[in-house]
């Protein structure tokens, strides 16, 4: 009798357990913003499968070799914000064309001033800047050169974030049979001009680490999210250093979640926990009007949904983008709702 008692209680501590336990957090509850996207269609079908999955967009304008193209993604990053306001937010960039020239720096800010007041959160600057420009004397631009320095005061003194993609993988500097991912093999194998084991007369990987470290270092004040977790995505030691160096840097991890997959488990959590104020979810998918709509449109629902499984569960998956099986973070709620949406609405104020 006193065995069943004992049995019977205990049952009833399990029921209580059970209805005092806090619900997971589900895929379909939690609001999301994907971080890192380049969203080039007005089509309503669009936006209503992202809104049913919860998700609002920050669409980047990219590029810096021609002011007619970024002008062109400006004023559709606009009309996009103004015809979804409550969906998607933007960030400008702007062209190096004329960088020696008188005026340059006076230019850019009057470009920037304009953007800001029609709705840009922020600028990006992508790795063009130390991988293709160079200046009259042939030497490589590189994010730390003194000439930026104005356009980057003026950035951080409107209050606004710079998104800095600077530098590529480290992957980029094997061969592709040496690659720890088939996301990279498969995209410099497409790209060889980027592909820079192919081109050591280029800048190394780490003169690009150094001269984005330099940069930070200068513009304490400047509020920076580094892409791509900030080409530091082999490493979780060394995105943790330049974190720690670097309060007002976080990252988004754009096109490199499968660079934690291959990486250390507990490790890859514990940094996760850690830095759970300066990590954004983001993808880096574009879209557009053109016949790969419906396509790309189910890419972004794949991805959401295998991203979501590898940050919320424990479960064991597999990926095209790396070799063999691994297994989920199993993050906390609050962790995912930092990651999917929180973090952005800090690091880029005024966005939603």
């Amino acid at each position: 009798m006193r065995k069943n008692g004992i049995i019977f209680l205990a049952a009833c501590m399990a029921m209580l357990t059970g209805c005092t336990e806090k619900k997971q957090l589900q895929y379909e509850d939690l609001p999301k913003i994907d971080a890192h996207v380049h969203i080039g269609t007005e089509s309503p079908d669009f936006f209503r499968t992202a809104a049913d999955e919860n998700f609002r967009f920050l669409s980047i304008c990219v590029g810096s070799s021609s002011q007619e193209r970024i002008d062109r993604q400006r004023v559709h990053a606009k009309k996009l914000h103004d015809q979804y306001p409550e969906a998607l937010a933007y960030i400008t960039t702007f062209s190096i064309e004329g960088f020696e020239q008188p005026g340059w720096q006076e230019k850019v800010i009057a470009q920037l001033k304009e953007d800001f007041e029609n709705g840009a959160v922020g600028v990006k600057v992508w790795k063009d800047i130390g991988m293709t420009f160079r200046d009259s004397q042939g030497n490589f631009i590189m994010i730390d050169d003194e000439r930026f320095d104005p356009v980057f005061n003026y950035i951080a003194e409107q209050n606004k974030t710079l998104l800095a993609h600077i530098g590529e993988p480290r992957n980029c500097w094997l061969p592709l049979d040496s690659m720890t991912v088939n996301n990279d093999r498969n995209y410099f194998a497409e790209n060889p001009h980027y592909h820079m084991y192919l081109h050591p007369e280029d800048p190394s990987y780490e003169t690009l680490i150094n001269a984005r470290d330099n940069m930070l270092s200068k513009h304490p004040e400047l509020r920076v999210v580094g892409a791509h977790l900030a080409s530091l995505e082999w490493s979780v030691d060394e995105l943790a250093q330049r974190l720690d160096a670097f309060p007002n840097l976080a990252v988004d991890v754009s096109a490199r979640i499968c660079h934690f997959q291959v990486q250390d488990h507990r490790k890859v959590r514990d940094f996760i926990n850690k830095y759970q104020d300066r990590l954004l979810y983001a993808t880096d998918i574009g879209i557009s009007n053109q016949s790969n709509y419906e396509e790309t449109k189910q890419r972004f629902l794949d991805e959401w949904k295998s991203d979501w499984a590898y940050f919320s569960t424990g479960e064991e998956m597999t990926s095209p983008h790396v070799n063999g099986a691994f297994n989920g973070l199993e993050l906390e709620d609050k962790v995912l709702r930092k990651l999917y949406a929180e973090n952005l609405l800090k690091w880029y104020p005024g966005s939603f």
